[in-house]
C-alpha cells in the first residue's frame, strides 16, 4: 500500500541527499518515514511536551529536524516568525520548499515565504536544543545503518561483489552497531574468492 503524506511540500521535494554517509535515503520522504520512528517525548521541545502524543509526533521537533534535514541534503533552514519570539523551522533545498513537521499545525495556513534564515549556530547555542539535536541524530544515524546494512545484505544474497565486501566491512568495523569477526570473514572471503581487492585486503586483516 503506498504511504500518504501530508507534511507542506511533500509533492515536489524531489532532492538527493549532498552527504555521502545518508546515500541509502532516497528523499526527504523516505528521511520522513524514519523519523516517524526517533521523534518522541524526548526530542520535543520543552514547553511543548504536554501536548506531544503519537498522533501529533512533529509538535515541537521543528528547529532539530530542519538542521539534520540539512545534513542530509544541504540546502538552507528558514524560519516562519511564531508568538513569544519563537521560529517554526523548515528547509529549502535548491528551491524546494518543504517542512517535515509541518502537521503539528493542522489546518493552520502557514506562509513560506519572506521569512528569515536560522542558522544552526544561533539555534544550538541553546545546550538543551542541541542534546535534542544530538539525540534525534543518533536515533536517525542507527536507522540509516540498519537501512544500509538490509540493503547490502540484499545486494549480496543477489551476487553483488561490491555489496558483499560493503557487508564485510560493515561487519568489521562495526558500523552496522556490533563488530562481528565471523561474518565479516564469511563475507570478506566470498567477495575475495569473486575478485573483490577490498575484500582481499580485508581478509589479511581477520
Amino acid at each position: 500500500m503506498k504511504r500518504e503524506f501530508k507534511f507542506y511540500g511533500w509533492d515536489s521535494c524531489d532532492v538527493s541527499p549532498v552527504n555521502e554517509d545518508y546515500d541509502v535515503i532516497a528523499d526527504p520522504k523516505e528521511m520522513y518515514v524514519s523519523l516517524t520512528e526517533i521523534w518522541s517525548k524526548d526530542t520535543c521541545a520543552p514547553r511543548l511536551r504536554d501536548g506531544w502524543s503519537k498522533e501529533n509526533m512533529t509538535l515541537g521537533q521543528c528547529s532539530i529536524t530542519a538542521f539534520l534535514v540539512q545534513d542530509v541534503f544541504g540546502g538552507e533552514v528558514y524560519g516562519i516568525p511564531r508568538d513569544g519570539g519563537n521560529f517554526h523551522c523548515y528547509n529549502v533545498v535548491d528551491g524546494h520548499v518543504f517542512d517535515l513537521t509541518s502537521e503539528q499545525f493542522g489546518d493552520e495556513v502557514l506562509s513560506y515565504e519572506g521569512n528569515p534564515e536560522q542558522l544552526r549556530e544561533d539555534h544550538f547555542a541553546s545546550t538543551e536544543k542541541y542534546e535534542r539535536y544530538k539525540l534525534l541524530k543518533s536515533g536517525f544515524d542507527k536507522l540509516v545503518q540498519k537501512h544500509r546494512q538490509l540493503k547490502l545484505i540484499d545486494g549480496a544474497a543477489r551476487g553483488d561483489i561490491n555489496a558483499a565486501a560493503g557487508l564485510a566491512r560493515g561487519y568489521f568495523d562495526g558500523s552496522f552497531g556490533e563488530v562481528n569477526k565471523a561474518k565479516a570473514k564469511k563475507w570478506a572471503s566470498y567477495a575475495a574468492k569473486h575478485g573483490s581487492v577490498e575484500a582481499q585486503e580485508l581478509l589479511s586483516k581477520l
